[in-house]
């Protein structure tokens, strides 16, 4: 996605409060388009005072400071913000009374609170009109703790800001991730050069989701939920009307990606 906006003239911004070595992250977002890349190291040693880096205040503040910077560029700008402090170990420079209890919850209030004042904040600044706000998290830091994964994987997804031309809209279409790229390139009028991703806001679009793990694929419809073992070829969870006929789309989805892989 980032590359398709850079194509079409846009500049990239990637903004983390922890490592971005991590896992060769780093090489990874600049390869993938992203130009400027803030990380822990942009931050001063009293603002890293987190385990993971900085903390999600901290990276919020910076975040909005660069793109204050920019309001009056013409250049069209995607900037990406990655959260750490709902993360282990959980431990935050905030204190609900609600969670008083409960670290892992306060975690999560603490990143929605930054969160809020960053949208407001954005709000306040003269681009707010032509901004898109998207919202999506991770499928592992999720509550109430002990979900199933056909549960744990099903998340929300948040479009916001003053570009929207309709509001308070709720769409009950199943889709994934993936489909992200696809669904924001086809709003800002940018082709999207994707195989796995589909605009989701396109009537035409198949209403399915895939989710994958260790020795675990699962594939979500309107009317079934299939997860299955491709290691052992047995299935593990099968719910709704005729959930064993998405067992050849399990195997050809795992082979297909696969075969991608080893041509890389």
């Amino acid at each position: 996605m980032p590359a398709a906006f850079k194509s079409a003239g846009y500049s990239n911004s990637y903004f983390y409060g922890g490592d971005a070595n991590f896992t060769n992250m780093s090489a990874y977002l600049r390869s993938a388009g992203f130009g400027q890349l803030v990380s822990d190291k942009d931050f001063t040693r009293t603002q890293r005072d987190s385990k993971l880096g900085a903390h999600d205040g901290v990276l919020f503040d910076r975040a909005l400071h660069d793109i204050a910077a920019r309001v009056s560029s013409t250049t069209p700008t995607l900037t990406v913000v990655q959260t750490s402090s709902s993360h282990e170990p959980f431990e935050v420079p905030y204190s609900n009374p609600r969670f008083a209890d409960n670290p892992r919850a306060n975690a999560f209030a603490y990143t929605d609170s930054c969160l809020t004042a960053f949208v407001g904040s954005l709000r306040r600044l003269p681009s707010w009109n032509r901004t898109l706000v998207v919202i999506v998290p991770d499928h592992w830091g999720c509550w109430p703790q002990g979900l199933d994964p056909a549960d744990r994987h099903r998340i929300p997804l948040v479009l916001t800001g003053g570009a929207l031309a309709q509001r308070g809209l709720r769409i009950d279409k199943t889709a994934m991730q993936t489909d992200l790229a696809a669904t924001i390139l086809a709003a800002a009028g940018v082709s999207c050069p994707l195989t796995y991703s589909r605009d989701i806001l396109d009537p035409a679009t198949r209403p399915v989701a895939v989710f994958t793990e260790p020795s675990m694929i699962g594939i979500v419809t309107p009317a079934d939920t299939l997860i299955y073992n491709p290691d052992g070829e047995t299935v593990i969870e099968a719910s709704g009307r005729t959930p064993q006929a998405l067992i050849p789309q399990a195997r050809a989805f795992m082979r297909d990606i696969s075969n991608s892989m080893h041509k890389l």
